[in-house]
């Protein structure tokens, strides 16, 4: 466990997270996609916002890193679940334990329990889904946002390949460290574009990043159906005014770059940065040039 990591608790649920530079700094919120707690974000990243004067604060998202596990009478089939991809695909009602809006709340609590009138949030993939419906639910706490490889929840737009859905919704074959990272290898690679393949060195650094994090496949599933139950948002998202960046890789094999595209459209005001040869990633090589779109952007739209 990180030693910087600290916890919110309410309602009988705990919320982990970490916080970074000056506490009196305009703050950044960081989510994290499905799966994956908030140290996967890049350091590299990190260290570039905190040299532009930003506080940082990463939370592991409900049922994944430190915070609490939803409790589940029993485990969620790769069967089942593909029956509630197949329903939201055909836009059908979704059930699951929660929904992105609760998702959305667990960070409103937390800007509440550290006093924070307003900040900046960031979410990769389903983080920036997340960072979309607090936003829509709490436009005053929310001074910006930037979506990296996100979408609106709308299924015309927002099918990947299939190849990179099978990656993603499989588990791992055994519940080994050896398996764990076999599978994450296979995701990393798969969702990754085609001019930003992971290198040796990088894969290297990112297998060693899923040692740390403890990966539960079960909640995994449970954010799938969280984003599938909240549907299709564009109805929400075109009564939103908040200044928002949209950055989207040209080659997401996962939320195809269309998806990006028309979630810029439908949000009043929002840019879109298009980003050659980008998969469903966040590709080293890119962090500087990342990390200046994402500073400009909240610099131009201050807290």
């Amino acid at each position: 466990m990180d030693e910087n990591k600290k916890f919110l608790h309410y309602n009988g649920q705990r919320i982990a997270y970490c916080q970074y530079g000056n506490m009196a700094a305009p703050a950044i919120v960081l989510l994290m996609g499905l799966g994956l707690p908030g140290q996967a974000w890049p350091m590299s990243l990190l260290s570039y916002l905190l040299q532009e004067g930003f506080r940082i604060i990463i939370p592991d998202n409900r049922d994944c890193g430190d915070s609490f596990r939803f409790p589940a009478e029993k485990a969620i089939t790769e069967k089942e679940l593909g029956k509630a991809i197949m329903r939201a695909l055909a836009c059908m009602p979704v059930s699951g334990n929660y929904a992105l809006e609760d998702m959305a709340l667990d960070i409103e609590k937390l800007l509440n329990e550290l006093q924070i009138r307003r900040a900046h949030v960031v979410g990769i993939s389903m983080g920036g889904m997340i960072a979309q419906v607090l936003a829509t639910q709490c436009p005053n706490r929310v001074a910006s946002i930037v979506t990296i490889a996100s979408a609106s929840g709308n299924p015309k737009t927002g099918l990947g390949n299939l190849k990179a859905i099978q990656a993603l919704i499989a588990r791992p074959k055994e519940r080994t460290p050896e398996a764990v990272r076999a599978y994450f290898e296979n995701v990393f690679y798969t969702l990754s574009g085609s001019d930003y393949k992971p290198e040796v060195e990088e894969m290297r650094s990112l297998l060693e990043a899923v040692d740390r994090i403890h990966y539960d496949a079960e909640g995994a599933y449970r954010q799938l159906l969280a984003i599938l139950v909240s549907g299709n948002r564009a109805k929400q998202l075109r009564r939103l005014h908040v200044p928002t960046l949209v950055i989207h890789g040209t080659d997401d094999p996962l939320l195809p770059f269309e998806a990006g595209k028309e979630l810029a459209d439908i949000i009043p005001g929002a840019r879109l940065e298009s980003i050659n040869g980008m998969g469903h990633q966040l590709p080293e090589k890119l962090m500087p040039r990342i990390g200046k779109l994402i500073a400009r952007h909240f610099h131009a739209n201050p807290a």
